[in-house]
Formats: C-alpha cells, sequence, structure tokens
C-alpha cells in the first residue's frame, strides 16, 4: 500500500474514532509494514489528542473544527512524535489524504497552514508544550491525573504518564517452559534478530528489538514462542496449575495466560477456556491452534446468565482464573483509547460486574480450590478494595497472596492478581 494511502485510512480511522469512540484496533487491518505503519500512526494520533488539540489552538486563532481535528492529529503525529518520515511526507500526503475526504477548500487551507507553522516553529512549540501542565504536555484526562495523584503521588503519576505514551515492543516467552529459553536465545541470534532479557522475568521472558515482526519470529508459526507481556504470568503464577488438575481460564481470550497454564500442566492437565464474543473466541482459537494446544478445551458462554454450559458445571474446578473486564488503566500503552473512555459512573459498572462474575465463578470452585481475580486496571476499586469487600460477604473463602505490577517501576504491563481459597 501507498505511504498516501496508509495516510488516507489512518485519517478515516481517526475520524470515525472521534466520531464513534470504537475500538481503533478493531478498525486496523492488513498486514506486514502497511498494518505496523497504519498503528503508530492512528494510536500515536489517539494518544496524544489532548496534546494536538492544544498545540492547533496555539498554531491558529480558534479551536479546530471536528472536520479538521483528525488531519491535525495524523500530520502532528509524524512531525512530533515518528522519527524517519521526512516534514514534506508529513505534510503534503496528510494534505491530499484529507482532500479525499472533503469539499471544503478553507478546512484543507487551514490544516496545510497549521501543519507549515508546526514545521517552522517544531522546537519553539515543543519547549512550550513541555511547559504545560502534565495533562496537556502527556496528554491525559484529569480524571486519571488526579487518582494516581492522591494514589501514587505526583513524581510516580509523572512516570506513569510518561510510561503509557512510550512506544511498547514486542515480548516473547519461548515454550514449552523455562528450559527452552537458552535453544529460543540462539535462534534469534542466528537470525540475527536482537534481543534483551525481560527484567521482570528474564529467566522466562524476552523483549525483542524495534523493527522486528511477530510473524519473522524464528518458530513463531510452528508455536514455539508465545507473545504476551511479563505480567499475564503473575496471575498463573499465583494459580500454580498443577498436572491433572481441572483449570477454568474463565475470560480467556486472546489466550496468553490459557496458553501458560497449558505449558505449566501439560498434558496430564484439562483446561477449559472460556470467553462470550465470537470474536474473541476466534482471537483464543487461533492462539491456541498456532501454539498448538488442541486439547483445550474452548466453550463459548455469558458468565453472567443462567443455565451455564455443560462443561463449566459438569463437575467443580480445582483451580480458576477469572481475569475480569476492567478499565485497562494498567495498559494504556498499548490500549491508549482507554484513557479517553474513563469516568467514573463506567468504573461503577465495571466494578459491579466484577463483582458478579466473582460470585458466579466462586460457585464453580471445589472446596479446598483456589480462585485468582485478575485485573489489567491500576484503580483500587477493581483491585483491593474489591477483593476485601468479597470476602467481607464471603466468609468461605481467605486470601492466600495478592500482588501487584506498577509500569515504570516493573517496565509491564500494569496488572493486579489475588489467590482466594475455598476453605
Amino acid at each position: 500500500m501507498p505511504p498516501t494511502d496508509v495516510r488516507s485510512e489512518a485519517l478515516r480511522i481517526i475520524a470515525r474514532w472521534l466520531d464513534t469512540a470504537e475500538f481503533p484496533d478493531r478498525m486496523i487491518s492488513g498486514t506486514g509494514t502497511d498494518r505496523a505503519l497504519l498503528t503508530e500512526l492512528v494510536y500515536g494520533a489517539v494518544r496524544r489528542r489532548r496534546t494536538f488539540e492544544w498545540l492547533a489552538t496555539e498554531c491558529s486563532d480558534r479551536a479546530p473544527t471536528p472536520g479538521a481535528l483528525p488531519a491535525l492529529m495524523l500530520g502532528m503525529q509524524q512531525l512530533l512524535f515518528m522519527d524517519g518520515v521526512p516534514d514534506y511526507a508529513a505534510v503534503n500526503d496528510t494534505v491530499r489524504a484529507l482532500k479525499g475526504t472533503t469539499r471544503n477548500p478553507g478546512r484543507v487551507k487551514y490544516v496545510n497552514a497549521i501543519l507549515r507553522r508546526v514545521v517552522r516553529e517544531r522546537d519553539g512549540l515543543l519547549k512550550q508544550l513541555a511547559a504545560q501542565p502534565l495533562g496537556i504536555r502527556e496528554s491525559h484526562p484529569e480524571a486519571l491525573l488526579k487518582r494516581w495523584q492522591t494514589t501514587y503521588g505526583d513524581e510516580r503519576c509523572e512516570a506513569l504518564c510518561h510510561w503509557n505514551n512510550s512506544r511498547p515492543g514486542i515480548v516473547v516467552r519461548p515454550r514449552p517452559g523455562p528450559a527452552a529459553l537458552a535453544d529460543y536465545q540462539a535462534r534469534l541470534t542466528e537470525a540475527g534478530i536482537a534481543f534483551t532479557p525481560h527484567p521482570y522475568a528474564p529467566h522466562e521472558f524476552m523483549d525483542i528489538a524495534h523493527g522486528t515482526r511477530a510473524t519473522d519470529l524464528p518458530g513463531f508459526r510452528e508455536g514455539a514462542v508465545a507473545i504476551h507481556d511479563p505480567a499475564t504470568a503473575m496471575a498463573v503464577d499465583l494459580l500454580d496449575p498443577q498436572p491433572g488438575e481441572r483449570v477454568l481460564d474463565a475470560c480467556a481470550s486472546p489466550g496468553g495466560k490459557t496458553a501458560l497454564i497449558a505449558d505449566r500442566t501439560g498434558s496430564a492437565g484439562h483446561i477449559v477456556a472460556c470467553d462470550v464474543h465470537a470474536d474473541r473466541i476466534a482471537l483464543l482459537q487461533d492462539t491456541l491452534t498456532r501454539l498448538k494446544l488442541p486439547d483445550v478445551e474452548v466453550v463459548k458462554a455469558d458468565l453472567r446468565k443462567h443455565g451455564l454450559p455443560e462443561p463449566l458445571i459438569q463437575e467443580p474446578f480445582d483451580g480458576i482464573l477469572l481475569d475480569v473486564p476492567c478499565s485497562n488503566t494498567g495498559v494504556l500503552r498499548r490500549r491508549p483509547d482507554a484513557r479517553w473512555r474513563f469516568d467514573p459512573d463506567r468504573l461503577g459498572r465495571t466494578v459491579a460486574l466484577q463483582r458478579a462474575l466473582l460470585d458466579r465463578m466462586a460457585a464453580l470452585l471445589t472446596p479446598g480450590g483456589r480462585l485468582v481475580y485478575s485485573t489489567c486496571s491500576l484503580e483500587p476499586e477493581e483491585n483491593e478494595e474489591q477483593i476485601a469487600q468479597w470476602l467481607q460477604e464471603h466468609p468461605e473463602f481467605r486470601q492466600r497472596e495478592s500482588r501487584s505490577c506498577f509500569p515504570p517501576e516493573t517496565q509491564t504491563d500494569g496488572a493486579f492478581a489475588a489467590v482466594l481459597e475455598r476453605i
């Protein structure tokens, strides 16, 4: 796909996201370098939305209109936050993409003038930006900043915002287990792919240097390597699945935790993986197929409804991993649009859903069994407070242990997990 066409597609997605708040990742298609460029253009524009709105106002005598804002976000992302994009390409191709979507010559002229001013005054604008309040210079909503400043303090809050705006890379886990690490490192070296052991779990995970696509990794298609953040291993470590146990991964897609459970238990385990939406089930099955895990039983089910499918109720589970839907505030680096969806009302509804899922899954556990509740959230209401309140109402359970990951310090996604034992 020519660069102009990639920018046209990026402009379409950004405009649609601003209009509908749909998930950007579900609108991005393609493969290879085209998809990589498209993702960087779209995610960068979404991530820096507040910054770009401020810059557009600084470069004009009026705030940008809804019709002009997507093109300004797309152009500024290239001019200010992407390496290797020539200024002329960023401006001309963005303006050309805009011309393909509007009959308003004034809008095109307005966008062209602002982007050219950004080119001329880039150093001064970046210096002005660095002096702005945290929410503008790091492009986060005030609702999140106030929460994090209260919970973590100003310094850790700023470090978290900076982390959220950094570019995520590929993290891999050679499989089936730790013994595969040295062999896979040798394969990477032979292929000329740079890597470093991940600081959080150096004996199991590796960071792959930027510029390598997951599909180009040695053994990717054969299932020799799983792609997921080390924070996902925290919940599985607490679950500690054993060979021969009956284990449920209750909200399993895209399948990283399911695969880790299967690699820990081997062929002796009976693993059931469940999710609710057809597209999520398809993603889960794709992961299991690539990793050659045909023995995992995949079930489509809405865990909130009565009448669960037979595989979930035919006998109790020894272990249940409940990775609940959450606010995603621990993974804003990978899901930049989630920061703009956060609000207290939505948080309250999410906490209620989590509580309902906890109640339902606890009933499927055998006496002496354990349930690991996990989130990719940093919010106390979804994590420590949720567990504390639930345990007050369920004296038949006790908490063994809980763990959490704070991204700037663990260099992982943000996550929380607690293991609850049925007495």
